[in-house]
């Protein structure tokens, strides 16, 4: 499950990253809504509590995939 890998990478980012790492949260496959596994909901609300900020994106249709680095 990729939400749960994700999980890892961000504990370990936390614990050997530098305090001013800027972490963002993508939920891909956004135009896939039907076969989501993981509610936005609850990724934005695991972003949210790990100081990341969270956005849903497409690769297929390229949904908020610039806005997401122009966050960065």
């Amino acid at each position: 499950d990729s939400f749960a890998r994700a999980k890892k990478w961000v504990q370990e980012l936390q614990r050997q990253g530098n305090p001013n790492l800027v972490m963002a949260l993508a939920g891909n496959k956004g135009d896939l809504i039907a076969k989501r596994k993981v509610e936005q909901e609850a990724a934005q609300a695991y972003a949210q509590e790990n100081g990341m900020f969270f956005m849903e994106t497409s690769a297929k249709t390229a949904q908020n995939v610039n806005e997401l680095f122009y966050e960065i």
